[in-house]
This record gives structure tokens, sequence and C-alpha cells, in this order.
């Protein structure tokens, strides 16, 4: 590989990564589980937390940008991709937890948090729960269950999956062995403004990250604590300082000014700053790329 900072697919297998010299892949043993993640760069540090549907390499794009300047590291939430699955705790505070270790094990100074769709209410759980240990968080596009405008927005018809995924047993049985299908047409297609951002081997390779029962059964844990996450969001309405970076597209599910306005008048968060970024759909760091690493390095 010429080019040390390209992070691409396998032709021949999608599941697999290619990475430049720059980043390294691996994997480590937390309290109860353990959890996979690529870095490489230098300099300060930028944590990513992928969303549903999706595993650590919705963000190599944004990595291959930011590694001249930052350290980047991207993670695969407990149960998906190559992270360890466990019987339960996909909820936002555990997963905080989670991270938090390992921002300890691998003795990062004040990370830069950034959060994608589900991955957003884990940032901001961390940003809660350990607010004097990270710089900042960004929110991209991510529900914040306990929030009204959360709240409304996922009883939408056009978001039905939140209430499908927190069944029982059905959408594992209905979902799985249809990964590719079902992420392809419900989310994929759907909700990206430009669809031909990702590649069919994009989407093979993040189908590969929830095929075995147990990662679908943890993807699907993200929507299954949404009770819990809107009891933790509620819980902790004190002043928070952290600054919060809320993102989202120009074609996305809402607007992230009514949120921005919850968050400081309700919540208690003292230094949140809202932004459209324009060309993204709910997909923006696959969609544009260039766009949300500039975002970043602004407020990072």
């Amino acid at each position: 590989m010429n080019d040390p900072y390209f992070i691409g697919l396998d032709s021949k297998n999608p599941a697999n990564v290619v990475l430049g010299a720059a980043f390294q892949s691996y994997t480590v043993q937390l309290c109860d589980v353990s959890v996979h993640y690529v870095s490489g760069g230098n300099g300060p540090a930028i944590l990513f937390l992928h969303g549903f549907s999706e595993d650590w390499y919705e963000f190599s794009k944004v990595m291959c940008l930011l590694a001249h300047r930052y350290t980047v590291i991207a993670v695969d939430l407990r149960g998906i991709g190559k992270s360890k699955a466990t019987r339960a705790d996909y909820d936002a505070e555990t997963q905080a937890h989670d991270i938090h270790e390992l921002t300890s094990q691998l003795a990062l100074k004040d990370p830069y948090i950034v959060g994608h769709d589900m991955g957003a209410m884990i940032a901001y759980a961390y940003a809660r729960l350990y607010p004097s240990e990270t710089r900042g968080v960004a929110l991209l596009d991510g529900p914040l269950p306990g929030t009204a405008s959360t709240d409304l927005l996922v009883k939408m018809p056009f978001l039905w999956h939140f209430t499908f995924h927190r069944l029982p047993k059905l959408p594992e049985r209905l979902i799985g062995g249809r990964e590719y299908t079902y992420f392809k047409r419900a989310f994929f297609l759907r909700f990206a403004k430009d669809k031909q951002a990702m590649t069919d081997a994009d989407m093979r390779h993040y189908a590969s990250a929830y095929t075995l029962p147990e990662q679908l059964r943890a993807g699907l844990g993200l929507y299954r604590t949404y009770q819990k996450n809107r009891v933790f969001m509620r819980s902790h309405c004190d002043e928070l300082d952290v600054p919060l970076f809320l993102i989202e597209g120009d074609y996305g599910a809402g607007k992230p000014g009514p949120t921005a306005n919850e968050l400081t008048k309700k919540f208690g968060c003292r230094n949140v700053i809202a932004q459209v970024a324009s060309g993204c759909g709910h997909f923006m760091a696959t969609e544009q790329p260039q766009v949300i690493a500039d975002l970043l390095q602004n407020h990072a």
C-alpha cells in the first residue's frame, strides 16, 4: 500500500478492511468485554462511535483526512463487528463506561468524542459521566432519548424501525440472514442524500458486522435500551460545561436547533452549538467526509 493514509475494503471480501501503514487494528480486553478499534495519526485524540447498521469503518474517510493532525480512533461498539457481544448491557451509560475504560487504557488525555446516530447517545453519556475528561463532544444526527424533540421524532411513521427494533425476538427472526437487504433498503438508500456515496461493497461490509445472531442482538440492543437511556438523560440535568456540537445533514430527519435549545434550557448544557452540514443525509461521514472533517477541525 503506497498511501499510508489509506483505508479501504478488500475487493474479494468486503468484510475485510485494508489499512495503510498509518493505521493499525487492535482488540483490547476491558472489564467485562473485549473491544476492537482502529487507530492512527498523531496529535490530540478524536474518538469515533458509529451508529446502527454500521461499524467503525463508517468514519474511515474522515479518519484519513484528520490523521495528519490528530490521533484518530474508531471503535466497534460492544457486540458489533469485532467487539465481543454480551447478553445485555447495551445502554448508553454502560457503553460510555466501555469507552472511558478504553481511553484510560490508551492513556488518552481529554479526547474529543464523536458519536453518530445511536453512538451519539453514548457520546453524550460520556460527557455527562466524565465531564473533566473530554475536551468536547460532537453529536452527528443522533437521537437523545428523553428530549422532547427525540421522543416526538421517533414516533413518526418514517422512523418505524425504532418501534420495530424494540420488539422481542421478532426482529432477529425477520432480519437474520437478510442483513444486507434490510440495511440497504431500510437505511442506506432511504436516509442518504447521495445514494451513490455508499458502495455495494460498503453495504456488504456493514452487513457482515451484524451477521452473527449475537451481533444483530447487540445492534438491536441499542434500541431496546431506549427507556433506560431516557431515564439517564432526564436524571442528569445539572450544569454541564462540556462543549457540545450538534450536526445534522440538510437532508436529515430533523434540525439541530430545537434540540440544542432544549439541552440549554432544560438540561443545563452551557456550551452548545448547532449546525447543518450541507450536502449530507444521515450517513454524513460517508456522503461528505471533507465537510465533516472540516467541521470537526474547527471544534476539536
